[in-house]
């Protein structure tokens, strides 16, 4: 095989190449919903739990803090699914 023809294998097999790769994995937030807790604790459904929500659900102070790794003064999701009580 000479340089144009190995040059032309690469060419039309470059795109082939390409969609055999592994997807991008799914967006974690779409294939698992999050825990029924969690959604039942927003009440404002914003996707955090505030400090408010945490009170009214009887969450402790304390706990919240220590859930609060970002220190935004809400608890996401990620930091929910570490959350231990």
């Amino acid at each position: 095989m000479n340089i144009q023809g190995i040059l032309l294998a690469v060419i039309f097999l470059s795109p082939s190449l390409m969609m055999a790769q592994s997807p991008t994995p799914p967006d974690i937030g779409k294939t698992n919903p999050p825990p029924r807790s969690f959604v039942v604790i927003d009440k404002n459904k914003d996707g955090h739990i505030s400090r408010e929500e945490a009170k009214q659900a009887g969450i402790p102070v304390l706990n919240f803090d220590a859930a609060d790794k970002d220190k935004d003064g809400k608890i996401n999701l990620s930091e929910w699914t570490l959350l231990k009580f």
